[in-house]
């Protein structure tokens, strides 16, 4: 029964952060301008994520070929189909086929 009570516990703190100021800014209506602006958020956070992921290891630079050429393939899908699945299975596939070779 405790480990119940502690899954339910991780699930409130978890959702409420996430659930409430959604609740809170679908009410208000927003300036032209502050909705451009956060229009580019999540792709600024996630190329932040992405970028640090492919250069940075144990907080040094570092540069794999194997990392960047799967990188380049992912982002060349991403251009060309406009679809994350097969972007993502195309960078894995790419990462895959490289340590397979090498």
């Amino acid at each position: 029964m405790k480990i119940l009570y502690i899954i339910l516990g991780g699930a409130i703190v978890t959702i409420l952060p996430r659930v409430i100021p959604v609740m809170f800014m679908s009410k208000l209506e927003m300036n032209k301008n502050v909705s451009e602006f956060l229009k580019y958020i999540p792709i600024s956070i996630l190329t932040a994520l992405v970028m640090a992921a492919v250069f940075v290891n144990n907080n040094k630079i570092y540069i794999d070929s194997h990392i960047i050429f799967s990188a380049i393939v992912a982002f060349i899908v991403a251009i060309k189909k406009d679809n994350l699945l097969l972007t993502v299975i195309s960078g894995v596939a790419a990462m895959a086929i490289l340590r397979i070779l090498y």
